[in-house]
């Protein structure tokens, strides 16, 4: 038995006005916060949501998004994320697979999700609003309040959804059950909820509150990291409102907003990924940045050189504070690893937290490696998951024994640590592609082309964009009499409605023959450098 999610929010200590979540225009207090989970935690039960039952959540970064997750651990209950992005044909698994009484879904999103209904057990469909938090324009292009045009008799508003607060004790019991479930990027097959427990998230915010990196009560931290991540959920959002920090949300955040998000916030502390700081560097006119005291990069491998480009951007702009590097995994409830402590070393993501362990070891016999030598990582932490949510043959994959007998998370990258415990990643053991912290396996897309019938061979490679951007491209062979109009067309079509949107890939090159290495195996390298976006 242990306390749930939401005890460890902080109450304000006397200051119950202090801000808690910015979106857009909106601000809600401390006190509101609580007063919305305590609504929303009444409008659950009274819906028949109980301890264990799965409350399925499409969403952004919004504060209704924010309230529904400690409303649902307020019960007990499992608060099950899903990107609203993944694809049509994967909805209703989604929904069957969760069995939730109750859906949540963010406005934009509402058509899509409301084709299933029939298709799985869902008997309530709540939408969430996006109106008040992003632009007039932006608003009227999402077709914010037309929903209500398609709704049946099952479906509410967040208003109408509420209920005044109930006088029941919250649930206490489940520790080590499932609390929280986040879905992996379904790029090696179809996505893989990962369960975290009550326990593993604790754990996290102890981790980081030992680590001293956080900025502390009354600051803002803006947060780019969507809600359905591990990372965006713990460290951006869950941890800094614990430490009595207000969370600045952008439902609608695009690479190259940033500097704009910067002007209009003014953060103490940034969580973004490298591609987002990267685009940064374009804007030469960025003015002051003196009040950024904690720019924080996780979610991607950054390169020294790269990192060293940023660190000297913002000091040039009046910010004094170097990145703080992250890295971690979902598996792992986000970040595990970081740059905190001394010595501090260019090109590493840091060192473990504190009660966290990563090792390198030989990818086939576990063997424990020496300093500095390549291996495959591996992490020991209080903050592994439980599993896979209804996929236990898939555990085995990640949760291992490895070296004492334990169980490590195996993270399939290749890295070392250093004779100071500092850790370098170096790679993917697979052809990973990682697009603003999404892992892309290429097999996924290449499989989808080939399953078309319109293609005899084809290979999937990352690109630069003209944005600074990591996208897939697909280079493909096509079968005789099938010309290259014909095949981008139907491989788009079939790409946009099998695929994640992450996943399609941002252009087709076609091939007489994909190039070969001297020992006849397809040429990688050769392929990257015939990749322009």
């Amino acid at each position: 038995m242990g306390p749930a999610l939401w005890v460890s929010l902080w109450l304000g200590e006397g200051r119950p006005e202090q801000p808690a979540l910015r979106c857009g225009d909106v601000t809600w207090t401390f006190a509101r916060l609580l007063d919305e989970i305590r609504r929303t935690e009444a409008a659950f039960r009274a819906h028949g949501v109980g301890p264990g039952d799965l409350v399925t959540i499409l969403s952004l970064n919004t504060p209704e998004t924010v309230a529904a997750l400690y409303a649902a651990d307020r019960i007990g209950a499992v608060a099950d994320f899903v990107d609203m992005k993944t694809s049509p044909a994967d909805v209703a698994g989604a929904l069957t697979r969760s069995g939730s009484r109750v859906v949540l879904v963010l406005e934009p999103a509402f058509a899509k999700i409301y084709r299933n209904r029939g298709k799985a057990p869902a008997e309530t469909f709540v939408v969430l609003p996006v109106g008040p938090y992003v632009p007039p324009a932006l608003a009227d292009k999402l077709g914010t309040g037309k929903w209500r045009d398609r709704a049946g008799g099952d479906c509410l508003s967040w208003s109408d959804f509420q209920r005044d607060p109930v006088d029941v004790p919250p649930e206490t019991a489940r520790w080590e059950d499932p609390a929280v479930i986040t879905y992996t990027g379904g790029t090696t097959g179809p996505a893989k909820g990962v369960a975290l427990s009550r326990r593993a998230i604790h754990a996290s915010l102890a981790q980081y509150t030992a680590s001293g990196t956080e900025s502390g009560p009354g600051a803002e931290a803006l947060t780019l990291l969507p809600v359905f991540s591990a990372f965006g959920l713990t460290q951006c959002i869950h941890v800094p409102l614990c430490l009595g920090m207000t969370v600045i949300l952008v439902p609608f955040f695009r690479p190259g907003q940033l500097l704009a998000c910067l002007r209009r916030y003014r953060p103490r502390q940034v969580n973004g990924t490298t591609s987002y700081w990267q685009l940064l560097l374009r804007e030469q006119e960025a003015g002051d940045l003196s009040f950024l005291e904690n720019p924080r990069c996780g979610g991607d491998v950054i390169q020294p050189g790269a990192e060293r480009q940023i660190n000297e951007f913002l000091a040039a702009h009046g910010c004094s504070a170097p990145l703080v590097i992250e890295y971690g995994m979902s598996e792992a409830c986000g970040i595990v690893c970081l740059s905190w402590g001394e010595p501090r070393r260019a090109g590493t993501v840091g060192r473990p937290l504190p009660g966290c362990e990563i090792v390198a070891v030989d990818p086939d016999t576990a063997r424990p490696l020496p300093p500095g030598e390549v291996g495959e990582l591996l992490i020991s932490s209080p903050t592994e998951m439980l599993g896979y949510h209804r996929q236990p043959e898939a555990d085995g994959q990640v949760l291992r024994p490895g070296p004492g007998g334990k169980t490590w998370v195996w993270t399939g990258d290749l890295g070392y640590v250093d004779g100071d415990g500092l850790v370098t990643v170096t790679g993917r053991i697979k052809r990973m592609i990682s697009r603003n912290g999404f892992k892309i396996f290429p097999v996924v897309i290449e499989d989808c082309i080939l399953a078309s019938g319109l293609a005899e061979a084809c290979a999937v490679v990352g690109g630069q964009s003209p944005g600074g951007e990591t996208l897939p491209v697909a280079h493909v062979v096509l079968k005789a009499g099938v010309d290259p109009v014909r095949g981008e067309a139907e491989l788009s079509a079939r790409a946009k409605a099998m695929l994640n949107t992450y996943l399609i890939p941002a252009a087709y090159v076609f091939h007489d023959a994909l190039p070969l290495t001297e020992r006849g195996k397809l040429d990688y390298r050769a392929l990257e450098d015939r990749t322009r976006l």
